[in-house]
């Protein structure tokens, strides 16, 4: 029944145009990693694995994921799903170590606090550094886990090489059409 619906998506997708395409749903049968350079098939389950654990899950397997886009070029297929995945341009909208969206710790305005109290140099940036140190500590897990939700967000996406005739063979172990 999957080779069934995936040979349906390949014939389908010859002469297609992207709009004909949105909104298609399939059934995601593997995670695929939350970033935008998508997974190169066939041979792709080291570099799936590498990206999963370096970017995150954009599409967990299980789910129903949206096609988004379906672009040919060249000699590739692209599969965009739930957006197409994160892009590097957006860790740029991720707020930084010292944005309000962090709040501030008890321990994190206690040194503040002492910081303002002084006027000796040295102190004041020995307390500068322990600042750093407390508020890098903990608002990095914070915006790692922010920058996952996101990744999560966007989707994900998939590139064959070859021609269309190729497209069901090779997605078949990845995701089932649905609607």
């Amino acid at each position: 029944m999957r080779l069934i619906l995936l040979l349906m998506l390949a014939v389908g997708l010859a002469g297609q145009t992207d709009s004909e395409w949105m909104g298609r749903q399939v059934r995601v049968l593997v995670d695929l990693p939350g970033d935008d350079s998508g997974v190169e098939l066939p041979g792709a389950a080291e570099e799936l694995a590498a990206r999963v654990k370096k970017y995150g899950v954009g599409v967990r397997r299980g789910t129903t994921a949206t096609v988004t886009a379906v672009k040919v070029k060249g000699g590739r297929v692209e599969v965009h799903l739930n957006g197409g995945g994160f892009t590097n341009r957006e860790l740029w909208l991720i707020p930084g170590i010292d944005a309000a969206r962090w709040g501030t710790s008890e321990e994190e305005s206690r040194i503040r606090g002492s910081m303002m109290g002084t006027r000796d140099k040295d102190r004041r940036r020995r307390l500068q550094s322990q600042y750093d140190s407390v508020r890098l500590r903990r608002v990095r897990s914070l915006r790692e886990a922010y920058e996952r939700e996101q990744r999560e967000k966007r989707g994900s996406r998939l590139s064959v090489r070859g021609g269309e005739a190729e497209l069901g063979e090779l997605l078949r172990d990845y995701v089932v059409m649905v609607k």
